[in-house]
């Protein structure tokens, strides 16, 4: 699963629209979904800073591949 910027204002506008609509999920429910496990309060956190970044980049980011980047550096400092 990708994330990435609106690619218009229309697009954005649709996507405003669906989450009023309920139709938006949030970062916890994409990433527990990915991962068959609810992630912790750092891992949402973690993610949605990315997935910001990206955004302020103009990058696509798969989701999969931050939440498991996260992970490891999360179990290399336990």
């Amino acid at each position: 699963m990708t994330a990435r910027a609106p690619k218009d204002d229309e697009e954005h506008w649709k996507a405003l629209l669906a989450v009023a609509l309920g139709r938006g999920r949030s970062i916890a429910d994409v990433i527990e979904h990915l991962t068959g496990e609810a992630p912790s309060d750092e891992t949402v956190d973690a993610v949605r800073n990315r997935l910001q970044f990206a955004q302020e980049n103009g990058e696509t980011v798969e989701i999969l591949d931050v939440v498991r980047a996260v992970t490891a550096m999360q179990d290399a400092w336990s």
